[in-house]
């Protein structure tokens, strides 16, 4: 998840880093000896807190984790989610973050109050957890709908997805007690309310422009990133890293390339590098050369061997090659397309 080439930090995505930032800083507040009193504002105890009016522990309370565990495991939620600002834009993404924690602090109260009435206490009192749960849980319903499930492995039969390290930091910090296991659910519920649009509430709880505005002017100097250097970003951790592994193809069939020179003479590898010895170079030069006529030639058994040699499969290679009349370059584009 942490990769150097599949990640991208925090660019364009201020609300993210901002609310990594102040689980870390109340985190360590509250577990400083000097100032470990404050622990006490995170009490959110229903319904005394709205007969005594005191709503601003609501907020409070959905600032940080008590557990470094819950911390660590959603820090990493949150770090990969940020892809959902991305798309969506900072403004709209903490309308939505607003709608769905409203909603998702809204239904955890009225859970609260019913299993009250069955004499049913699963929060010790009436406390809710503190923790993120109506910002996190929320965005799982977008991230088992939008983000595609592509299979990478499997374990003693159940396949494994680039997804499923997601899913079971989301389970880890959902099973802490019966109280997270209900305020996790009821952001799963927000979410898909928020989604779905029900009783329009997409529209009234919205961001006010002037509010993104003024946040961005305040603490967009600390919040906002430099452009990575890495241009290729993916719009998910997956084509990020189909990015990541595309780049080390290119430089391995270069490297292969490489190999020919001596059996080869000048051929199509010494082309290669003259187009330069870069991975961007020889993809360019694959592209280029798909456009340029060939004539309806056999595949030659030489070239045949040279794409097999280059690690792919003999039936594949003969197609390529069939394709492009016997072209290698383009047959080797194709494969690598493929």
């Amino acid at each position: 998840m942490l990769s150097q080439q599949s990640t991208t930090g925090f660019y364009k995505a201020p609300v993210c880093k901002g609310l990594l930032g102040c689980m870390f800083l109340t985190c360590t507040a509250i577990h400083v000896p000097m100032i470990a009193h404050l622990r006490q504002y995170l009490a959110c105890q229903i319904p005394q807190v709205i007969i005594s009016g005191q709503i601003w522990r609501l907020l409070f309370s959905r600032l940080t984790f008590i557990h470094t565990k819950d911390l660590i495991c959603s820090a990493l939620v949150i770090y990969y989610f940020r892809i959902f600002e991305r798309r969506m834009g900072s403004r709209k993404f903490s309308s939505y973050l607003l709608g769905t924690c409203t909603i998702a602090t809204i239904l955890e109260i009225c859970t609260v109050m019913l299993l009250s009435q069955f004499d049913i206490d699963y929060h010790n009192g009436g406390y809710l957890p503190p923790g993120l749960y109506g910002l996190i849980f929320p965005l799982y319903v977008n991230y088992f709908l939008d983000i595609p499930r592509i299979a990478v492995s499997s374990f003693i039969g159940v396949p494994l997805t680039g997804k499923t390290v997601t899913y079971l930091l989301g389970l880890q910090v959902a099973s802490t007690s019966q109280a997270t296991i209900i305020s996790s659910l009821c952001g799963l519920v927000a979410g898909i309310i928020y989604r779905k649009n029900i009783f329009k509430v997409q529209r009234w709880l919205v961001v006010p422009r002037f509010i993104a505005k003024s946040f961005d002017k305040l603490f967009g100097w600390l919040l906002n990133s430099s452009e990575p250097k890495y241009k290729q970003m993916g719009a998910t951790l997956e084509l990020q890293r189909q990015e990541q592994t595309d780049i080390l193809e290119q430089q391995y069939y270069y490297n292969r390339t490489q190999e020919f020179r001596q059996q080869r003479g000048q051929g199509y590898s010494e082309r290669l590098v003259d187009d330069g010895v870069n991975a961007d170079g020889i993809l360019g030069y694959f592209l280029r050369q798909r456009q340029r006529p060939t004539e309806n030639l056999e595949p030659s058994q030489e070239n045949i061997q040279i794409l097999v040699d280059m690690g792919f499969e003999h039936a594949r290679a003969v197609e390529a090659l069939r394709s492009s009349s016997n072209d290698l370059e383009t047959a080797t584009s194709i494969l690598l397309r493929q």
